[in-house]
């Protein structure tokens, strides 16, 4: 009995640590499904574990949905242009179809219209994927900015 409830400390202890990574690039993917999934050489991981322990992982998802906590975005599009509206609308959609698991954010700030895209908890997370952003064409003038994010799901 010891033994059991050990191992579900540790992997709800080791939940958060692996999911810090890559978290932000899994936007709205589930954890347990894809740990259940065949690896790049067909290497698979079978997850046993008991049903509560995934009923209270998945409310804690759900509770945490409504935080917001400090971290960063990356600023893809900003104008003041008279057609500043219409265009960040394009850009927040194409940006939707090329990465559709991260979300985008259309903002109006002052006179500026801009689209911020992920939620990042950290700035090597966000370098992370400006690195990716900007060796596309079209992205190449994005930017890190210090936001306040919504709670990355597991």
């Amino acid at each position: 009995m010891k033994r059991c409830i050990l191992l579900i400390v540790i992997v709800i202890c080791a939940l958060p640590l692996s999911a810090q990574v890559l978290d932000s690039l899994l936007w709205g993917r589930n954890i347990f499904e894809l740990l259940n999934r065949s690896g790049d050489y067909g290497n698979r991981i079978s997850l046993v574990q008991p049903d509560q322990l995934r009923k209270a992982v998945e409310e804690q998802v759900v509770q945490n949905r409504s935080k917001k906590i400090q971290g960063f975005r990356i600023r893809i599009f900003s104008s003041n242009a008279q057609n500043a509206r219409s265009t960040s609308q394009a850009v927040k959609e194409e940006f939707e179809s090329l990465y559709p698991h991260i979300p985008a954010y259309p903002k109006f700030e002052n006179i500026d219209y801009r689209v911020l895209v992920g939620n990042f908890r950290t700035r090597s997370e966000a370098m992370r994927f400006h690195r990716e952003l900007t060796t596309k064409q079209q992205y190449r003038g994005a930017v890190i900015v210090k936001e306040t994010i919504d709670y990355p799901p597991l």
